[in-house]
């Protein structure tokens, strides 16, 4: 039987609603995300859309597949991907065969490759990769270092924590057509080393994907880094070249997971890397292409592994969570002047975390969030905070020239922001947390920006995009070479009100239904753990008594024939 459980759709409300209430962890056991187990603090996750819907699935390290059916509906895949022997693993989603839908690679005991038939149904082709089969690796990275429509894939093996005989990393390349060829005579595919997650970035902004694998020892004893630099650009030859001038190459670490973001607004991409107990915790300025350290709350030394990156309280500017496997895991708030502040009340995670990831799951424009470690650790958090109120941009990416999912593309954006213009920036990627990825839509928090005064895409192909005056609190498909179009499929509480509208909301008693168009429809009022705890069918209006229920945040979920909504609704 296929399991399903109501998180919510949430509803955009005006006010100060959202400013009442914090981060909302899903605890009901109807709910397959909450029910999953699997042994192991090191697993990653992803969200990430595996049948098109415009709404973003989660894959759980390492062989969960949640679909995410809309209006904060979820089932559980009866889908096999493996049999897992090793307690930790990763993940990474993006379209390998340039079909038009997002594929798997997992990191595992044995590590596995899945193409999906645009479904969301996935087949294993591991046969099509040499010297792969039974390979065990930490985590994987789909990456764009030729500019193709073809993508690249690398496995970093840890040495000394796989079972068996230790072996190195595998890299494999695809150009003309889906042909994954095997790459050798780097350092990471030709010696022996802890190599623990690979993530690519165009770190310099110069229009190609380079590569950063952290190797974290985790032994006590700190060791180098192995990141190159992508010639493309400079050589037009698909080439990678070892970086040792960077501050963060001739430090030694404990990498476990790098981040190219700009923190600070100024147009270039800053370093947060995370490393294990043997060095601390590091975070590099870019100043003009020239790195150099900054104190921060979490450049700490302890067993940190993930940094998360997200603008979570959607005010302009990028937010960090930071995950370790032995303290609570914590998020940090950028306030905007070139510092952080820890956020003790807001998100309450134990120990035992590996991966964080996140994404607008419920499509309500905040960033919602997923961490995967232990049984008792790992949990799926609403984003009910501050950021309901303020305004925000969400686009999907399509290459048409470039690579299908957009990988390496460079997002900026500019708004005028507390009467300030402020830019922004992004960049797509398929590996950008420990083990696992965000959202690859690209998400924006703009405060009380209601018009984006400018959108630029830099393309992996080369090709440069301008967009002027969007609309904010909208989001947009933007496929290569043509205009950006606003998605009306998500829809908000302003687009509902011609068929169905919720008064008195707020309320402490009775709540009425009004139903503005014929037929039948079936509502569930749901909690803020979604539990269902009143459900029916009705025709016209219909008045609920909800005099006896507990004060708080409940949703209403109505479907009709054709539609189904869901209203967020207060209890006084």
């Amino acid at each position: 039987m296929t399991k399903y459980f109501f998180t919510l759709a949430c509803c955009m409300l005006s006010g100060g609603i959202f400013s009442q209430f914090g981060w909302t962890k899903i605890t009901s056991t109807l709910n397959p995300i909450v029910t999953m187990s699997a042994p192991g603090t090191y697993k990653g996750a992803a969200w990430i859309d595996v049948d098109n819907d415009d709404d973003v699935d989660l894959f759980a390290s390492p062989n969960f597949l949640f679909i995410n059916q809309g209006g904060g509906v979820f089932s559980q895949s009866s889908q096999t991907f493996l049999t897992p022997l090793q307690s930790f693993a990763g993940c990474s989603f993006a379209d390998i065969d340039a079909d038009g839908d997002n594929d798997l690679v997992i990191a595992e005991n044995p590590s596995a490759v899945f193409l999906n038939d645009g479904l969301g149904n996935f087949s294993q082709i591991n046969s099509q990769f040499t010297n792969f089969s039974s390979y065990p690796s930490w985590a994987c990275a789909i990456g764009n270092a030729t500019n193709d429509k073809y993508l690249e894939i690398i496995f970093a093996h840890a040495a000394g924590f796989h079972a068996g005989t230790p072996q190195t990393c595998r890299y494999y390349t695809s150009t003309t057509s889906f042909a994954p060829l095997q790459k050798v005579n780097f350092a990471f595919t030709d010696t022996l080393k802890p190599y623990t997650v690979p993530f690519w970035s165009d770190f310099d902004l110069d229009g190609d994907m380079d590569l950063f694998i952290a190797s974290g020892p985790a032994s006590g004893t700190p060791n180098y880094d192995v990141c190159y630099k992508n010639m493309k650009i400079e050589t037009g030859m698909d080439s990678l070249k070892r970086l040792t001038a960077p501050l963060f190459t001739s430090q030694k670490q404990d990498g476990q997971c790098y981040n190219f973001i700009d923190y600070d607004n100024d147009k270039d991409l800053d370093l947060c890397l995370t490393n294990y107990s043997s060095a601390p915790t590091r975070f590099y300025k870019n100043n003009g292409g020239v790195y150099t350290t900054i104190s921060t709350p979490f450049t700490n030394t302890g067993n940190n592994l993930s940094n998360c990156w997200g603008d979570y309280d959607n005010d302009g500017d990028m937010d960090v969570i930071i995950s370790r496997d032995n303290t609570s895991t914590r998020l940090y708030s950028n306030l905007g002047n070139g510092t952080f502040t820890l956020l003790t009340q807001n998100l309450s995670v134990p120990s035992s975390i590996g991966g964080v990831v996140n994404g607008d799951f419920d499509n309500d424009g905040d960033l919602d969030v997923f961490m995967n470690g232990s049984a008792g650790s790992k949990g799926l958090y609403r984003n009910d905070t501050v950021a309901g109120n303020r305004k925000w941009i969400n686009i999907k990416l399509t290459g048409v020239n470039s690579n299908i999912s957009a990988l390496g593309a460079i997002v900026r954006l500019k708004a005028t922001i507390n009467a300030n213009p402020v830019w922004q920036m992004r960049e797509v990627n398929a590996q950008n947390t420990f083990q696992g990825q965000n959202d690859l839509r690209v998400h924006f928090g703009l405060a009380d920006a209601t018009v984006i005064d400018s959108l630029m895409v830099n393309w992996p192909s080369g090709l440069i995009q301008t967009f002027t005056i969007l609309p904010g609190n909208n989001f947009y498909h933007l496929t290569e070479g043509t205009a950006i179009v606003s998605v009306t499929g998500v829809k908000k509480e302003d687009q509902l009100a011609n068929e169905f509208k919720i008064f008195p909301n707020p309320t402490d008693h009775n709540l009425t239904i009004a139903a503005f168009t014929e037929g039948k429809y079936d509502y569930h009022l749901m909690n803020s753990v979604g539990e269902i705890i009143l459900v029916g069918r009705a025709e016209g209006n219909k008045i609920l008594d909800i005099s006896e229920f507990k004060d708080g945040i409940y949703f209403l979920r109505i479907n009709s024939d054709t539609k189904n909504y869901t209203y967020k609704v207060i209890k006084n």
